[in-house]
């Protein structure tokens, strides 16, 4: 079947199985924290924006749980593809909101620092997610994820900071380590990697491992 209609089925089924109702709700708690941030003064792009992104973050960790792994396991279309689509259904929806909290109070759009603390956050979640559905059971790694991505993200940065006596900071304009530039390109092309590398279709290992000779069914009964 080709791929673009392979996409086409793929898009409704995944349109419904997300959880839409949790981005919601993370939608309208991020919003109240960006707003608090902007509360008497302060400039929400240091702590209130970046924690915000990361709720986003979290409910990212959940797309890749799968309650039919183990049936969908077996079907001819590729999992980046299934994976493709999924992301491809629910990241407008998230982009949107975290556009919408770039206008909240004193900020006035998305900055250089934010856009680049916002594709950390996206490829680090996908990244975790993929790699948690291979470490635990698909509809159970959630939670494996998003432990993952608040470590890589705010874990990592606080340890820099406390190994080399530096302030603790999560705002993406002041890096842990290294140069601002070095370390934000290093933790995007380590997530990049990471998520290609766990898309390794399991399924997909080569006629030779899923036709049957019978020399190979000999082996086996032997």
């Amino acid at each position: 079947m080709p791929s673009g209609r392979q996409t086409r089925l793929l898009t409704r089924p995944n349109a419904r199985t997300i959880r839409w109702p949790t981005l919601a709700v993370i939608v309208a708690l991020g919003a109240w924290i960006v707003q608090s941030g902007a509360r008497e003064g302060g400039d929400p792009a240091t702590v209130a924006l970046p924690v915000a992104t990361a709720a986003l973050g979290l409910w990212l960790c959940l797309l890749f749980e799968d309650d039919a792994a183990d049936v969908t396991a077996a079907l001819p279309t590729p999992l980046p593809l299934r994976r493709a689509v999924r992301v491809a259904v629910a990241l407008p929806a998230v982009l949107a909101s975290w556009f919408t909290y770039t206008w909240i109070g004193p900020l006035n759009g998305p900055t250089d620092a934010m856009v680049v603390w916002l594709v950390a956050v996206v490829l680090v979640a996908l990244a975790c997610s993929a790699v948690a559905t291979r470490l635990v059971a698909p509809e159970r790694s959630g939670v494996t994820a998003a432990t993952g991505m608040v470590l890589v993200l705010f874990g990592t940065p606080i340890a820099l900071a406390v190994i080399l006596d530096r302030p603790i900071s999560i705002d993406p304009v002041r890096a842990p380590a290294g140069g601002t530039s070095a370390y934000w390109t290093g933790m995007l092309a380590v997530a990049t990697l990471t998520l290609l590398l766990a898309h390794r279709d399991p399924s997909r290992r080569g006629l030779s491992s899923r036709v049957d000779t019978p020399s190979t069914s000999m082996k086996r009964v032997r």
